[in-house]
């Protein structure tokens, strides 16, 4: 019998509870935005209309910010992983797949002083998938990562001294 090849879940992102806080008004005043917007052209007034509809898009973009959900699934077998973006279970894009991967690793942006995670597809084509401010955050979500994907974690965060990393030390 054929064995079917599912994607599994590893990684949600988590919203704290003050960012739906803050994003509510900001969805309660662009539903009245639009009504006013709506009421503004019916009376002619296309200038202030035009300017209540670059408001009313400026606060719903603010407020998605807050509140959209990043959900990563991974294939061991056939060693993919697709990232998911979505606005209460409404998709916000395409999918984001990546076939064939090698390796994950974490880099070390010396410039802007953050943690960089890549997705290797080949010896010299990768992928920049996520920035992490701390170097603790940036393992565990590649770690992640890698364990869904049954694939080797690499260690780039010093310069010139690259080291894979034994991914039982850090569980």
């Amino acid at each position: 019998m054929e064995e079917l090849e599912f994607d599994q879940l590893i990684y949600v992102s988590k919203r704290p509870f003050w960012h739906f806080l803050i994003a509510l008004p900001l969805y309660y005043f662009s539903i009245s935005m639009v009504f006013k917007t709506l009421d503004l052209f019916s009376s002619g007034k296309m200038i202030e209309a035009l300017k209540f509809i670059l408001a009313t898009f400026f606060m719903l973009i603010c407020a998605a910010g807050l509140t959209f959900t990043k959900r990563v699934y991974t294939n061991a077998k056939l060693k993919t992983v697709k990232f998911n973006f979505t606005l209460f279970k409404i998709p916000l894009c395409k999918d984001s797949v990546f076939e064939n991967v090698e390796y994950i690793s974490v880099y070390k942006n010396y410039s802007d002083r953050d943690f960089e995670i890549y997705i290797w597809l080949s010896e010299t084509k990768k992928k920049s998938i996520s920035v992490h401010l701390d170097l603790k955050s940036a393992f565990s979500y590649a770690l992640k990562i890698a364990d869904g994907l049954k694939v080797n974690l690499l260690d780039a965060t010093e310069k010139g001294n690259f080291k894979w990393v034994e991914k039982e030390k850090i569980q």
